[in-house]
């Protein structure tokens, strides 16, 4: 699937420069969603950027634009494989801006799949061009420059949709009640991901190291006087949450067997969950837990993989005015739970998949650095 951003996905802005002016058109987190799962398609959005050759937009501001919409996807599981941009300006002639071919062939090559196989779906007639000059199958949505664009735009297009949902809608109207993806087009897609998520990892040791040692200083220094890890995150950083308190409690191993370490993930009490979501608010879920039983001198360890969780953040807020150090682990960008943390390590990575995949990585560190700084194998 090669699918254009704005318009698309997220609302029309004005030379979108703004990471907060960022929207999702309601709908197409979930549109995302089927196409992956049910439909079991690769999804790389392929965008004209052209605000960056005319020097009104930098290469770090939309960094940043991508990452508040991967954020904002990502809080309904939804994703994308990979984010494909043509920089350049229409009067630079490049081979990448669409219709032009370029971001569609860099795609097929990374991913291993045949673009006449492919599917496009855009608002624009530029995204009708490109997806007629690689032979794709094209839908033209009506959100966006859709209604506008329809005169130039609907000759170019397969099919018509009133906006994403109706778009995948008919995709896979088209591909049957099966929906399969060709089983070599399946492995080239997981060839790329092991790829992309070897690479993350490959980058923990030089963007992290320092930090995760760090943040084993800090856990080291509590466990030694007596002191409680309490752990808190949200989705699949929960289930971190309650790994790695069980790693502390029970052991990492049955070859090294030592006390039980005090350690709590504030995710598992399903009945303080609910009953503080439903008298303070979700965002009070992990912070409430961290008065009733944070004490100075224990750490939170706060996982968040865009570090901007509402509830992640008063957690650690809670736990600044206890006295309690705080140990973040988020993604590249840090969030705004970053400058909150004694302690942040930043996995070098925007893909959410990848981040998590890593975090469970530190999370095994950080506990086999404590135990065994703590409790050394007598061997």
């Amino acid at each position: 699937m090669l699918l254009d951003r704005d318009g698309t996905i997220n609302e029309e802005r004005h030379h979108l420069s703004d990471p907060g002016e960022v929207a999702l058109i309601p709908g197409s987190a979930e549109a995302l969603t089927r196409l992956r799962d049910e439909l079991g398609m690769g999804i790389v959005i392929v965008t004209n950027q052209a605000e960056i050759g005319r020097g009104n937009l930098t290469v770090e501001a939309l960094q940043r634009i991508h990452e508040r919409l991967l954020a904002l996807l990502a809080t309904t599981g939804a994703g994308v494989d990979a984010i494909e941009v043509c920089p350049h300006r229409p009067e630079e002639g490049c081979d990448c801006r669409k219709p032009a071919t370029g971001l569609a062939r860099a795609a097929a090559e990374r991913f291993g799949f045949d673009l006449a196989d492919s599917f496009v779906i855009g608002d624009h007639a530029s995204d009708m061009g490109l997806g007629r000059a690689v032979g794709a199958t094209t839908v033209l949505v009506r959100t966006g420059h859709g209604v506008e664009e329809a005169g130039a735009a609907a000759p170019l297009a397969d099919h018509v949709a009133d906006d994403l949902a109706g778009a995948v809608a008919i995709i896979a109207g088209l591909l049957g009640e099966e929906g399969r993806v060709d089983p070599i087009q399946a492995q080239y897609r997981a060839r790329a991901y092991l790829a992309d998520a070897a690479s993350a990892m490959a980058g923990l040791t030089e963007a992290c190291l320092e930090d995760i040692l760090a943040a084993a200083e800090i856990l080291v220094t509590s466990f030694r006087s007596g002191g409680t890890l309490l752990i808190c995150g949200n989705g699949g950083s929960a289930a971190d949450a309650q790994h790695l308190a069980t790693e502390f409690v029970s052991a990492l191993t049955l070859d090294h067997l030592r006390p039980a370490m005090r350690a709590i993930a504030l995710t598992t009490d399903t009945s303080a969950l609910t009953a503080i979501a439903n008298d303070f608010g979700v965002e009070r879920m992990f912070s409430r837990q961290v008065e009733a039983i944070g004490n100075p001198g224990d750490v939170l360890l706060a996982i968040s993989t865009s570090g901007n969780s509402a509830n992640i953040l008063a957690a650690a807020e809670a736990a600044r005015t206890r006295a309690m150090p705080v140990i973040a682990l988020t993604g590249a960008s840090g969030g705004r739970l970053a400058p909150m943390a004694d302690v942040a390590v930043r996995v070098p990575s925007t893909a959410t998949a990848h981040i998590q995949e890593c975090h469970l990585a530190i999370e095994q560190l950080l506990a086999l650095l404590a135990e065994r700084a703590l409790h050394p194998d007598p061997s």
